[in-house]
């Protein structure tokens, strides 16, 4: 008989999951992991197999238990779309930690120019959530009044997301909170303002 698995798998993964969020893929090693897991090497290669295994594990994790969350938690609200739209921006620096670890979707998109086919898989789970949340999100905005009725729903969805994930990119770089917000300030004045002035078509 095999040797009993004698940990929470779940407790696991949220802390490797924790750990390549703060130190990246690259940045990580085997013996972090089994420093931050108590595991010996054996049970690790035993639960999850090796260290690409175990990093795609906790970036499937990291898009359930966190992206798909703060999706559900800002951007379905049913009660005011436009608000949920914001704080899904702000709760990404209004955060209380410094330096504060990003997200590990936009991490690891923007550490590895040539992500295997898996985890690219991965990355691209958590950018269609993200993305489906926010096209959903000025739909609800449009029917509640929020945003002008000339709003498309789909490219708002896309573009949020492109800004969502370079204020990402600015928190990992530890931009001052009071910038950020600015920049949250300027994007949905913009979706509230004028959502079709930069989409006219220019082809002559």
């Amino acid at each position: 008989m095999g040797r009993r698995q004698t940990f929470d798998s779940d407790d696991v993964l949220t802390a490797v999951m924790h750990l390549f969020r703060r130190q990246g893929y690259q940045g990580t090693s085997l013996k972090d992991v089994e420093e931050t897991t108590g595991l010996h090497p054996g049970s690790l290669y035993r639960a999850f197999g090796n260290k690409d295994s175990i990093f795609r594990a906790a970036l499937d994790a990291y898009v359930d238990r966190v992206v798909v969350r703060r999706v559900a938690d800002h951007l379905e609200r049913p009660d005011d779309p436009l608000g949920g739209i914001s704080t899904y921006f702000t709760s990404t620096f209004n955060t209380g930690r410094t330096p504060d670890p990003g997200c590990l979707v936009t991490n690891t998109a923007v550490e590895s120019y040539a992500l295997d086919e898996l985890t690219s898989r991965g990355v691209r789970r958590g950018l269609d959530a993200i993305e489906r949340g926010f096209t959903g999100a000025v739909a609800r905005a449009q029917a509640a009044g929020q945003v002008p009725a000339a709003a498309q729903a789909d490219r708002w969805g896309a573009r949020l997301l492109v800004d969502y994930q370079g204020v990402l990119v600015l928190v990992r770089a530890g931009t001052p909170a009071s910038r950020l917000q600015e920049i949250t300030d300027d994007i949905l004045v913009s979706l509230r303002c004028d959502p079709t002035s930069s989409w006219k078509d220019t082809t002559l």
